[in-house]
């Protein structure tokens, strides 16, 4: 295996949007997706991805209650086009989707399979997104053999915390309850060469889109987007699965291992991410429908 680091991507404009309740700018499906696409078009097969965050900006205004009165910036086409893009209630004004954007500063580290051409990949990342937004900068591209080679950015590590929603009851009403919770210091005691690392620390929770079930067949259907070849894949409408994520320094994350994601079917109407190794603290995906 090689390692591939694409050190803090300067991301414009990307979604914030978790399905149709939740802000985030958790985009961790988006990281995952960005990283199939990075293979299709420079020949390298990336396996998994890790995810370090150091910087995000909602874009909107906030109100007199301040962080919890945010209203997010909305964008509408500037032009009338047969006038079919018209609100159905004013005739003069073009129709509304409500959106949530915001701008990111994210490390991604790639464990490849096969060989890495830097140059393709500086050439990709030009015109290429990460949930819709430009990729204005990055730092320099390292590709090595051996992750001790790398020099890792410092940040915040995106763990999965789907364990806080096995209590018992509707897993919504546990994925607001984690959200909402109060912080508490965990009590730890010095651990010794080889023992199991302490708990993860209380810190920022965020809801994330983990996976997707599908609501109709698989079939193909007119207006899909097409593949670069021309051909068109098979389409099918679904729901977003939420989950729970963690944001957790690289310091305070310590020697664990690295906090690899992956995806994976469920079944063949289920496709998720996960973390392919267990965090302490952390287990295998408990997603909720919304």
């Amino acid at each position: 295996m090689s390692y591939l680091l694409l050190p803090r991507l300067r991301i414009r404009a990307a979604n914030a949007l978790a399905g149709n309740v939740a802000i985030t700018p958790a985009q961790l499906m988006a990281c995952v997706l960005f990283g199939h696409n990075l293979g299709l078009k420079t020949g390298c097969r990336p396996q998994r991805v890790a995810i370090v965050h150091h910087d995000a900006q909602l874009l909107g205004e906030y109100g007199s209650d301040g962080f919890y009165d945010f209203h997010p910036q909305q964008r509408r086409g500037a032009t009338f086009i047969d006038n079919v893009d018209y609100s159905s209630k004013n005739p003069h004004a073009l129709s509304l989707q409500p959106t949530a954007s915001c701008h990111l500063t994210l490390s991604l580290l790639f464990e490849v399979q096969g060989s890495i051409n830097v140059q393709r990949i500086e050439s990709f990342l030009l015109t290429a997104r990460i949930a819709g937004g430009n990729i204005d900068s990055h730092g320099k591209i390292e590709a090595e053999n051996d992750l001790d080679d790398l020099h890792l950015p410092k940040g915040f590590w995106l763990i999965e915390r789907s364990d806080l929603l096995q209590s018992e009851g509707s897993p919504v009403d546990a994925l607001v309850a984690a959200i909402g919770r109060r912080p508490a210091k965990t009590e730890t005691t010095g651990a010794q060469a080889g023992d199991v690392p302490p708990p993860l620390p209380e810190s920022w929770l965020a809801a994330s889109v983990l996976g997707y079930a599908m609501t109709t067949p698989f079939e193909t259907r007119a207006g899909a987007r097409q593949t670069d070849r021309g051909e068109t894949p098979l389409h099918a409408f679904c729901e977003p699965l939420l989950g729970l994520v963690q944001y957790v320094s690289t310091r305070d994350y310590g020697q664990r291992p690295i906090p690899w994601w992956e995806h994976s079917w469920l079944q063949d109407d289920v496709f998720v991410i996960r973390q392919s190794q267990a965090v302490p603290q952390t287990i295998s995906p408990s997603i909720s429908s919304l």
